[in-house]
């Protein structure tokens, strides 16, 4: 009776860690599964900082971090001796 409890133990144990070894590669595939989100980002005019684009200044299709730097290129405007 003993050596028959010892071996249904051992196969209940087996059929433990096979169901868990399933789980836990089932989880791995979900996770390898999943889609990286790409943000789009752009380079600021002035000072080269590269930022994403829902959080640039945009205008006429030039691209800025800030307010302060959109103001700051604005107000270099090139002269006749450059």
């Amino acid at each position: 009776m003993g050596l028959k409890t010892i071996l249904f133990g051992l196969a209940i144990w087996g059929i433990y860690l096979i169901i868990r070894h399933l789980v836990r590669q089932r989880s791995i595939e979900q996770n390898a599964s999943r889609e990286v989100k790409s943000v789009e980002s752009v380079e600021c005019a002035h000072c080269g900082l590269h930022l994403p684009k829902s959080e640039a200044v945009e205008k006429k299709g030039v691209y800025y971090c800030s307010n302060e730097h959109l103001t700051a290129a604005e107000s270099k405007k090139p002269t006749d001796h450059e």
